[in-house]
């Protein structure tokens, strides 16, 4: 019985410590690893795990983590409880350690709801981490979860002409069974990714021209507030939307704005002393001014 439970005792304890070991790995990817919207588009994998495969597993022994760490304390309560009390006894230190120790672990819970630097930092480095991956040219989808929206719709909201598309799939050896099926489902069929089969699609400059321009500025926040759009470049926008780079510039113009066709929305947006669904406005929304940064 003594055996089964210092067998379980040992078990415990190595568990603990192979859950510690596999969300120090999985901890690491996961700051690393691109937007999802980046992620499902080119279908990002490290060691033939994709950024779904990493998260469930990080969950998963996250909660193992804990379980076996209350296991642990349960099983050795005596021992820590006797080393307690010889700290207690002999050290006075062990209170002043117990209460700085404390007291910085509140300081860093502050700091990071505040955003404090330099906790701050490791935020923006791992956003840093992650716009670099959408900054690569195909690796940002025209809008979030593109991959999972059928052909047709997606011709309508990205103004591209679906017989066009098709044809350039079947020249370039793609198998498209269902022309309603979405690019997840045909990048599956034909073992590459969304985004290689967008950049298939060739571009219509007379679409681009006929587009309609919305009407009512509160409808394109709502379609594209947290859409990641800062992240855009002001030619990839334009082009995701429908809009010629010329009449692009045209409208930043119109509102003392000036922008390259290179330049990002949120470097667009920090120029211009506002946010960056307010330049979405202004190159959506005919005749829009935008709003200041409050």
């Amino acid at each position: 019985m003594v055996s089964n439970k210092q067998s379980l005792r040992a078990f415990i304890a190595f568990l603990v410590t192979w859950s510690f070991a596999v969300l120090g790995v999985t901890g690491l990817v996961l700051y690393i690893v691109p937007q999802g919207r980046v992620a499902f588009w080119t279908h990002w994998s490290l060691l033939g795990l994709g950024k779904t495969d990493w998260g469930n597993v990080h969950m998963l022994f996250g909660g193992i983590f804990i379980v076996t760490g209350i296991l642990h304390l349960y099983f050795n309560w005596k021992p820590f409880k006797k080393y307690l009390a010889e700290r207690v006894k002999g050290h006075l230190e062990l209170k002043r350690e117990l209460v700085t120790s404390l007291g910085a672990t509140l300081l860093l819970v502050a700091a990071a709801l505040a955003n404090l630097p330099p906790i701050s930092w490791v935020f923006d480095l791992n956003g840093a981490i992650k716009d670099s991956w959408a900054s690569k040219p195909g690796h940002a989808p025209p809008f979030g979860h593109a991959e999972e929206v059928a052909l047709p719709a997606l011709a309508k909201r990205a103004n591209f002409d679906l017989e066009a598309a098709l044809g350039a799939f079947s020249a370039a050896g793609i198998h498209v069974a269902n022309p309603r099926a979405n690019l997840a489902q045909i990048a599956r069929d034909n073992d590459t990714t969304p985004a290689a089969l967008y950049a298939l699609i060739p571009s219509n400059p007379d679409r681009l021209a006929e587009r309609t321009p919305d009407t009512d500025p509160m409808e394109v926040e709502g379609r594209l507030a947290g859409s990641g759009i800062g992240r855009k470049t002001l030619r990839e926008f334009a082009k995701t939307h429908g809009i010629a780079s010329d009449v692009a510039l045209q409208r930043l113009e119109a509102v003392h704005i000036d922008a390259a066709p290179g330049d990002r929305i949120k470097l667009i947006a920090e120029r211009a002393g506002t946010r960056p669904i307010e330049i979405a406005k202004v190159l959506l929304v005919l005749g829009y001014r935008p709003e200041p940064m409050e």
